[in-house]
């Protein structure tokens, strides 16, 4: 993998890999997602696992300059190894009695979140993902929605049980943002409190009230502008964070063996 965080100068653009530029580093769309997949399957992820973060990563990179970031502050929560993640929650008759995860491991949101989002989206009932909300939640949604065509809703539990702000994103990558799921005319967070609490509540969107009345937060012209941006010019990622990956993404190579003397 060319380039690196200690390099300085050369030329900045689609032409180079990596570059110094600023107050960090321009690297290319296809360098982060390679560190970052190289990064995680390193950590012990599988290659399927390994992929799709990726493509989490160059997406919040893309869209809110944090994907590297996010991976970095992930990858010692990465587990060596199958770690099985169990589900509880109450009875499945239910329609809005949630799905339960529960993770030994405490993978963070850009490992876990892509399964649980397609979870919600092949059900009926909702999923209750463990962690704090975070930037990556809204990449999830837009990933999950465009992957599986199906609206999905983000709802932030608080530790109380009660609902907060939310985000919704269609099949066509739109995003929507709320303060409470109000908004988006669903009603089942309210209700009651969720137990237990502090997660995030992934469930479909039926869209039944039409289009939300709100101003779009996101829209496709404005994913398409930015991944052409990025193509065109690379993007500029933080030298911290970026370290951290790129130095992760190293020990995904295994050194060759130096060749024996010969007689």
């Amino acid at each position: 993998m060319s380039g690196g965080p200690t390099i300085a100068g050369g030329r900045t653009g689609a032409g180079t890999d990596t570059g110094r530029t600023g107050s960090g580093f321009r690297v290319a769309v296809r360098e982060i997602r390679e560190a970052a997949f190289r990064a995680v399957v390193a950590a012990g992820a599988s290659s399927g696992e390994a992929a799709t973060t990726a493509d989490l990563v160059v997406l919040g990179e893309v869209l809110d300059g944090a994907g590297v970031l996010a991976l970095a502050g992930e990858l010692d929560r990465v587990p060596r190894g199958r770690q099985p993640v169990s589900c509880s929650g109450g009875s499945h008759l239910v329609r809005h009695d949630p799905v339960v995860l529960h993770d030994p491991a405490r993978r963070g949101p850009l490992l876990l979140g892509p399964s649980a989002a397609d979870l919600a989206a092949a059900g009926p009932r909702p999923v209750l993902l463990p962690g704090v909300w975070t930037p990556s939640v809204e990449w999830i949604l837009v990933s999950a929605a465009a992957r599986t065509g199906t609206p999905l809703l983000a709802t932030r539990i608080r530790a109380d049980g009660s609902p907060g702000s939310c985000v919704l994103a269609t099949a066509d990558s739109t995003v929507y943002r709320a303060p409470s799921p109000g908004a988006f005319g669903t009603r089942h967070t309210a209700d009651a409190p969720i137990r237990p609490a502090d997660g995030i509540l992934l469930s479909r969107w039926n869209g039944d009230t039409g289009t939300p009345d709100l101003p779009p937060a996101r829209t496709p012209a404005h994913h398409h502008e930015r991944f052409a941006t990025a193509m065109t010019h690379g993007l500029r990622v933080d030298p911290g964070p970026w370290a951290t990956v790129h130095g992760a993404a190293r020990r995904y190579l295994v050194p060759e063996r130096p060749e024996s003397p010969q007689p």
